[in-house]
């Protein structure tokens, strides 16, 4: 059943006593990082990601300072693992797709859901609800449950529903439907080429079926869709954040959208790049939206909106219509009364198991054409455990554990990181080694514009080091069309589809088969 927000002439009434400030507070969600706690009554928040205590600490001051209970937000896009960094950590909304598993997708729902409120969360950025179309987009890759849209239905349905019958809210993003493009929105506006037909058929078809299965908020992504769209003066298509037909005729109008509209973060360069930064704000209100999701609230916010609203960019009428409904919704989840009581120590017992099936489930032999798996070589060998990726900082942690977890099944593996292509050559072709882990850290991260290996680090692909003689497997953690880039050099690859814990030992089974005893 679809969710509609349904303001009474209380919420109305509330929003009518509110002055300007208030009203804007109570419609923006800006974000937090670090030790930071919001120092103002709004009407939601976005927490980055952090330990369980960390947040539980400052959620809860937030909330004690709040008169109106408010909306507190983070993007659990495949369990709670991710924004607390302590949590149970899943593989990803991929990963879940390729398994096919719905009830293990709904469990993952629920243990974002049950770890989410235990922190202080009610409602979640997530799921994202994209087709993967273009295999090299950025943004999407491993986030989306995949390119077929009655896959991507299934099992983004039932994140969904996982969620949202254990207590917290979920998003469907980014409408009309990241996933076709080589750009990222983060910088610039990006294009869904679909015409209206195929849209319909296919990332149409896949927000209508989770605004049907009742999902309670979408997220406009600054998407443009020429296909339902005009060109403005300059020849561009609007992003989806800033267009009346996007998001009043086809989302609320054609699919019947009655619930929360946030939109992505304001300051995004596929929003703020098309149109100045407050008119862009003013507007996202005035086209449909409801919550402004990461705008900079400070002094010179609050005075651009009012000179928006004396120039009649923005409207009175329009805040309050909004405030009415973000209010209305916090009674419709009850927030008032609390979030329930959080899971005991036996749900996470049950969220660690659920997560090892799907990660282990996940880890798939993509390629093997000299049949090299399992490796077969003695105890003891020399193995080479090459790293090779663009974001060392972010990727370090989960790679130098595969090192560790490498040497405490077979020993004598040296970890080298990004040696490039000559010394690969030299050390190759001495026949140092008796076989060559090489892992490809990439991954999704906001923009960065490109997920493949490039730049610098890129060249380690060069000189034919893999062609010398010695086995060498390729570990895709992250993104899953390493190998699709390159299709000579890489003739056997593992993919995990973002590696945890269990994928890793996974891979050391499929590398030198099942421990013996």
């Amino acid at each position: 059943m679809k969710f509609q927000i349904t303001p009474n002439e209380t919420h109305r009434a509330q929003a009518e006593a509110m002055g300007v400030h208030a009203l804007l507070d109570q419609v923006c969600c800006p974000n937090f990082a670090g030790d930071a706690v919001p120092e103002r009554e709004y009407g939601a928040a976005f927490f980055h990601p952090a330990p369980g205590e960390n947040l539980r600490r400052r959620i809860e001051a937030f909330r004690k300072a709040c008169r109106i209970p408010p909306l507190v937000t983070t993007d659990m896009e495949a369990g709670p693992g991710n924004m607390i960094t302590d949590g149970t950590r899943f593989p990803s909304m991929l990963a879940c797709g390729r398994v096919g598993d719905e009830d293990l997708a709904w469990k993952m729902g629920k243990a974002a859901a049950l770890e989410g409120r235990e922190v202080g969360f009610n409602w979640s950025l997530a799921p994202c609800a994209d087709l993967l179309g273009e295999i090299e987009d950025p943004i999407v890759s491993y986030r989306s449950a995949g390119s077929d849209p009655e896959k991507v239905i299934a099992i983004t349905s039932a994140y969904v529903r996982g969620m949202q019958e254990h207590g917290m809210a979920a998003t469907a993003k980014h409408f009309p439907g990241d996933g076709f493009s080589l750009f990222d929105q983060h910088l610039t506006t990006s294009i869904n080429p679909l015409g209206r037909e195929a849209w319909r058929l296919g990332s149409g078809r896949v927000f209508r079926r989770l605004i049907e299965a009742g999902v309670m908020a979408i997220m406009p992504g600054h998407i443009a869709l020429p296909a339902f769209d005009d060109a403005d003066a300059r020849g561009l298509f609007p992003p989806a954040t800033l267009s009346r037909k996007l998001m009043i005729d086809l989302l609320r109008g054609e699919l019947g959208f009655g619930g929360l509209v946030v939109s992505d973060a304001i300051n995004m360069g596929g929003v703020v790049n098309y149109l100045n930064y407050w008119d862009a704000c003013a507007a996202f209100f005035e086209r449909g939206g409801d919550c402004l999701l990461f705008p900079k609230m400070d002094g010179r916010f609050y005075d651009e909106m009012e000179r928006r609203l004396e120039s009649g960019l923005l409207t009175l009428p329009t805040l309050r219509h909004r405030a009415a409904r973000i209010l209305a919704l916090k009674s419709q989840m009850g927030l008032g009364g609390g979030t329930g009581a959080p899971p005991d120590a036996a749900d996470r017992g049950a969220h660690a198991a659920w997560a090892k099936e799907m990660a282990v489930r996940a880890v798939e032999v993509v390629r093997d054409r000299p049949a090299t798996l399992p490796l077969g070589i003695p105890p003891g060998s020399k193995i080479l455990h090459l790293v090779l990726t663009n974001d060392l900082a972010a990727n370090q942690k989960i790679l130098s554990r595969f090192t560790e977890l490498l040497r405490a099944r077979h020993g004598g593996v040296e970890e080298l990181i990004d040696p490039g292509p000559d010394r690969l050559f030299a050390e190759v072709g001495e026949g140092r080694w008796d076989a060559i882990i090489c892992s490809i850290g990439n991954g999704a991260s906001y923009g960065v514009n490109v997920i493949r290996l490039h730049g610098a680090v890129a060249r380690n692909m060069m000189q034919g080091w893999m062609r010398l003689g010695t086995p060498v497997v390729f570990i895709s953690h992250f993104h899953p069309y390493v190998h699709a880039e390159y299709e000579a050099a890489m003739d056997t690859v593992i993919n995990t589809y973002r590696s945890t814990e269990p994928s890793l030992e996974r891979v050391i089974e499929l590398l030198f088969g099942k421990p013996v005893g």
